[in-house]
């Protein structure tokens, strides 16, 4: 018989997948008044956000003007040095993050005129002025509206303030954003703190500017409720006048962000409060808000600026400049009940989660930077052609 002559089995070849380019890193300046090394500075804002997109893939930062922490001597200088934009290097640069920088983002236009930049602020200077009563320089209205006309995007923090800017700026063509801050702590629980029983009611307030913040409201509200018999103590945490504290008031002083046993102690005390009380009479979006609901503590808060957006439908807003007695009666009706109180912190708690986050903050400051980027490639590309 002869024998079958079948052909070699040929094995399937597997084509290799197509290379991808590599994606170029997106090369960010971060440009800000505040030094990005030091938690303390600006409410830790611009250390977490320069963190948040350090960790952003394909994408490298350069911190613009400040080489370290400041030091112990800082503290003694009521002004810290500025970043010189003038003398910077932005060859390797391809846009500029510019963090509540507006005097420093005029300097960028006036020394690099071809870097584009985007804009990333809270509040606008007639905001400042209506509000903070604050004095703000003769050109501070022209040099924020030079900026917002320039930048790539204006990013601002609340939705208030981002329609604020189109009215108070002249400029109902500009392009914004809103984009919240994120979270300024590191210590934050991945499920939400059991708070304690409501025999007691713990009450806290933390500030810095004690007046600004309504710290004297809160002493009051608390004073009358423990007049009127209610089990209540209240922790107040930052700069305070003398002579305030009394029954079931008591103050921890000036907690350092920098150093981490301070950092655990302010998270421990915003887990083991029932409320955060900030009776602001002028203030924007106050991260303070975000460290609370991150510890499920619900917060009552005058509806000044953009706190609106922050806490609604997870605590309780009293317009601004209201008595001390409504914000006892506030306090009363939300622990009243636990059911309705434990509802409300879980409420707290997700807001939280979902709604301040740096990492998507720095996430949607990346998608931003690169469409600018290669908008501008393309329009540059085009022009060549065309001559």
């Amino acid at each position: 018989m002869s024998a079958l002559s079948f052909p070699l089995f040929q094995p399937t070849r597997l084509s290799p997948p197509p290379k991808t380019r590599p994606r170029t890193p997106l090369r960010l300046g971060f440009l800000t008044p505040h030094n990005p090394f030091d938690r303390r500075a600006f409410s830790g804002t611009c250390f977490h956000a320069a963190n948040a997109l350090q960790a952003q893939p394909d994408l490298t930062l350069s911190i613009l003007g400040h080489k370290r922490h400041p030091g112990r001597l800082a503290r003694y200088f009521k002004h810290p040095s500025q970043p010189d934009v003038s003398r910077l290097d932005l060859s390797n640069i391809d846009l500029v993050v510019g963090m509540v920088a507006t005097p420093l983002l005029k300097d960028l236009i006036a020394s690099h005129p071809t870097v584009p930049f985007i804009h990333v602020t809270d509040a606008t200077p007639a905001y400042l002025r209506e509000v903070y009563g604050w004095k703000t320089p003769p050109d501070a209205d022209e040099d924020e509206a030079w900026v917002a006309r320039n930048a790539v995007t204006n990013v601002y923090s609340s939705d208030v303030m981002a329609r604020r800017a189109h009215t108070d700026l002249n400029l109902p063509g500009i392009v914004t954003d809103t984009l919240s801050f994120g979270l300024n702590s590191v210590e934050k629980p991945d499920i939400c703190p059991e708070k304690p029983s409501l025999e007691q009611v713990k009450l806290l307030f933390v500030g810095t500017d004690w007046m600004r913040k309504g710290g004297d409201v809160a002493v009051a509200a608390t004073k009358q409720l423990l007049a009127a018999g209610h089990n209540v103590s209240l922790t107040v945490v930052g700069q305070t006048p003398d002579g305030f504290q009394g029954q079931n008031i008591h103050a921890t002083g000036y907690l350092d962000k920098n150093k981490r046993r301070d950092r655990k102690k302010l998270a421990r005390l915003f887990a083991e409060s029932h409320l955060l009380l900030l009776p602001s009479r002028a203030d924007c979006t106050p991260m303070v808000i975000a460290e609370a609901m991150a510890q499920g503590t619900p917060v009552i808060a005058s509806d000044v600026g953009g706190i609106s957006s922050m806490i609604a439908g997870a605590g309780r807003l009293l317009p601004a400049f209201s008595p001390p007695e409504d914000w006892a009666a506030a306090i009363v009706d939300m622990t009243r009940d636990r059911m309705a109180y434990d509802i409300l912190s879980d409420a707290s708690f997700d807001k939280s989660i979902q709604n301040f986050s740096w990492t998507l903050w720095a996430e949607r400051i990346a998608h931003l930077g690169r469409e600018a980027v290669e908008t501008r490639l393309h329009r540059d590309l085009k022009a060549s052609v065309c001559t």
